[in-house]
C-alpha cells in the first residue's frame, strides 16, 4: 500500500506541475483528488498515524487560519457596513474557497510524513523533486515563451508549463536546494560505492545531479525573475549558514565560515543595488512598471488595513475591495495583492495575523532545535529542506506563489518531508486511527473538495459557454452562476444579456434582456458595491426612454 501512495504522491506532483501549474480549476480539482484519496487510503490502512513535533506548529497554524476563515464567514458584510469588532469577512465565498485550500494542503503535510519515515524514502523524494526541477527546465528551456502553453490550451503562456516566469523562478529555486541537499547527502556514501567497487557508479550519479543543481540554478536565473533570483540568493546564503553553525564543529571554523558567508553577502548586495539598472534590462523590466503596480497596490492594502486594522476585511476578499482605493485602475482583474504575506495580513486583520506569526516562530524555533540533534548526514538535507521553505517564504513577499498549485504543492512537500518521524526519533508521538477519526477526516475531505468542484462545473461552462450560439451562451453562463455565484460570473451573464439586446429584434425581447441584466448587476452591487466592472454593466443596462 506505501508504494501505491507513493506512486500517487510522485504523480501528483508531476501531473499538477505540467498540468499549467495547476492553476485551472480541473487541475487544482485533479490535485485535491490525489490528496485526498491518497490520504483516506492511508487512515483507512493504518491502525496508527504519527504525529512529529514539527507537525505540531504546521497543524496548529492550518487551525488557525480554518478556524478564522469558518467564524469569518458566519458573519459576512458588505462594504457599505462599518468595520466590526469580530471577524467577517466581505466576500464569503472566496474565504470558503481559501478554506478548501487550507485543509488540501494541510491534508497533504499530514500524508507526506506518514509515507516518509526512513532516511532512504526522504532522498529518494528529493531525487524526484530534483528530476522534477529538471523536467521543468528543459521545457522552458525547449518552451522559453510559453508556446507549451500555448500549443496544448491555446493560451498566451509565461515560461514552459508555467503561465508566469515569477512562478517558474520559484519553483525552479526550491527544487534547486533540495537537489543541492540530495548532493551534499549523497557524497557520504562514496564509502559504500568503493567497498563493493562501484566508483564510476558514484562518480556519475553525483556529476549528473550536480550538473541538475547547475542548471536548475541557471534556470532560476534565466526565468528572468528578479523575486525569484532573490529568493534563491538568499536561501544558498541560508544553506552556507545552516551548515557552517551545526555540521562545522570547531568554533574557530564556524566563526570563520560566517565571516566569509557575510562577506559574501554583502559583496553580492552591494552589486545588486549598484547594478539594478542592468538587472532590470536583464529581467526585460522597463520605465519601472511592475514595481509602480507593486507599490500601488500595496499601499492600496494598507490603506484598506487603516480602516479594519483589527480583523481586516476576510480571507481572499481583497478583490472585491481593492479597487476603489487604487490610485490608477488597471485593465485586467486585480485577484492577488503580489505579496502573499501583506494579502494574509488584510486578510484576518493584526489579530488574526499574530497567532500565524506565533505558528512560523515556533516551527523555527523547533527546526533549529532539531537540526543540532542530528546525526551528520541528516542535517544536509534538513538544511537545505529548510532553505527550500526560506525560497518561497522570500519569494511570497513580493508574488502569489502560494497560490500557484504547483509551487504550493512543492512547497508543502517539502514541509511534510520536514516533518518526517526520520529526522525526530524518540520524540513522535502516535494516534490511533479510530473510526471517529476516520468518519470526521472523510466528512472534512469531502467537504473541501466540494467549492472546488462547483467552481471547475463553472469553469467548463464559461469556456465551452463562449462558443454557444446566444441562447446556448446565456443558459451556459446561468449554470456556470449557479455553481460559482462570484461577481465575476455574473459580470460574464449580465454582459451575455445585454450583447444579446443589442441583437434582438423584437422590442419585448430587447428589453426583457436588458432589464435581467440590470436586475443582475443591481443583486450583485448590493453585496458588493464597489465592483466597477458591475457599477459599468448597471448603468449600460438602464432601462431605454
Amino acid at each position: 500500500m506505501d508504494f501505491f501512495l507513493k506512486i500517487i504522491l510522485a504523480g501528483t506532483l508531476f501531473f499538477t506541475t505540467f498540468a499549467f501549474a495547476g492553476t485551472e480549476p480541473w487541475a487544482f480539482s485533479i490535485m485535491q483528488g490525489g490528496i485526498v484519496v491518497g490520504l483516506l487510503l492511508l487512515i483507512f490502512s493504518r491502525r496508527h498515524l504519527l504525529v512529529t513535533p514539527l507537525l505540531k506548529p504546521v497543524l496548529y497554524t492550518f487551525g488557525v487560519f480554518i478556524l478564522l476563515g469558518l467564524i469569518q464567514c458566519s458573519f459576512p458584510q458588505t462594504l457599505l457596513d462599518k468595520p466590526a469588532w469580530y471577524p467577517v469577512t466581505l466576500m464569503r465565498l472566496y474565504t470558503w474557497e481559501h478554506i478548501s485550500l487550507f485543509i488540501t494542503y494541510a491534508a497533504l503535510v499530514c500524508w507526506v510524513p506518514q509515507l516518509l519515515q526512513s532516511s532512504r524514502s526522504l532522498r529518494f523524494f528529493a531525487m524526484l523533486i530534483a528530476l522534477c526541477g529538471l523536467a521543468v527546465t528543459v521545457c522552458a528551456l525547449c518552451f522559453p515563451n510559453g508556446e507549451y502553453i500555448r500549443i496544448l490550451a491555446g493560451q498566451r503562456g509565461g515560461i514552459g508549463p508555467f503561465f508566469n516566469r515569477n512562478h517558474a523562478g520559484a519553483f525552479m529555486g526550491i527544487s534547486a536546494l533540495v537537489t543541492l541537499g540530495y548532493v551534499c547527502t549523497s557524497f557520504l556514501d562514496y564509502a559504500h560505492f568503493a567497498a563493493h567497487r562501484r566508483k564510476n557508479q558514484f562518480y556519475l550519479r553525483q556529476g549528473f545531479f550536480i550538473l541538475v543543481f547547475v542548471g536548475l540554478c541557471a534556470g532560476a536565473v534565466f526565468s528572468r525573475s528578479r523575486g525569484g533570483m532573490l529568493a534563491l540568493a538568499s536561501g544558498l546564503f541560508c544553506f552556507s549558514i545552516l551548515c557552517t553553525l551545526f555540521i562545522t564543529r570547531h568554533t574557530k571554523t564556524r566563526l570563520k565560515g560566517i565571516a566569509v558567508i557575510a562577506g559574501l553577502f554583502l559583496l553580492c548586495s552591494g552589486w545588486v543595488i549598484t547594478h539594478m539598472d542592468s538587472l532590470n534590462t536583464f529581467a526585460g523590466r522597463f520605465g519601472g512598471t511592475s514595481e509602480e503596480t507593486r507599490q500601488m497596490l500595496y499601499q492600496a492594502a494598507f490603506d484598506i488595513l487603516q480602516e479594519r486594522p483589527i480583523w481586516g476585511i476576510g480571507i481572499g476578499a481583497m478583490p472585491v475591495v481593492i479597487s476603489p482605493y487604487l490610485q490608477t485602475q488597471l485593465r485586467q482583474y486585480v485577484e492577488r495583492l503580489h505579496s502573499d504575506w501583506l494579502e494574509m495580513l488584510l486578510g484576518m486583520g493584526y489579530v488574526g495575523f499574530l497567532p500565524i506569526l506565533a505558528g512560523v516562530f515556533w516551527f523555527v524555533w523547533l527546526a533549529f532545535k532539531r537540526i543540532n540533534h542530528l546525526e551528520e548526514r541528516k542535517k544536509y538535507l534538513f538544511a537545505s529542506l529548510l532553505s527550500a521553505l526560506l525560497v518561497m517564504s522570500i519569494g511570497s513577499m513580493v508574488d502569489f506563489d502560494f497560490f500557484i498549485p504547483a509551487v504550493a504543492f512543492l512547497f508543502f512537500l517539502v514541509l511534510g518531508m520536514l516533518c518526517s518521524p526520520s529526522y525526530h526519533k524518540g520524540h513522535v508521538h502516535t494516534v490511533s486511527s479510530s473510526a471517529w477519526l476516520r468518519a470526521t477526516v472523510c466528512i472534512v475531505c469531502l467537504a473541501a473538495c466540494w467549492l472546488p468542484w462547483h467552481k471547475t462545473a463553472a469553469w467548463r461552462l464559461r469556456l465551452f459557454g463562449r462558443g454557444f450560439k446566444a441562447e446556448n451562451q446565456i443558459a451556459a453562463y446561468q449554470r456556470a452562476l449557479a455553481h460559482y455565484p462570484s461577481p465575476r460570473y455574473a459580470l460574464y451573464l449580465g454582459t451575455a444579456y445585454l450583447n444579446q439586446s443589442f441583437y434582438a429584434e423584437d422590442k419585448h425581447q430587447r428589453d426583457l434582456l436588458r432589464a435581467q441584466a440590470h436586475s443582475l448587476a443591481y443583486q450583485y452591487l448590493q453585496k458588493y458595491p464597489k465592483e466597477k466592472e458591475l457599477s459599468r454593466l448597471y448603468m449600460r443596462s438602464m432601462p431605454l426612454e
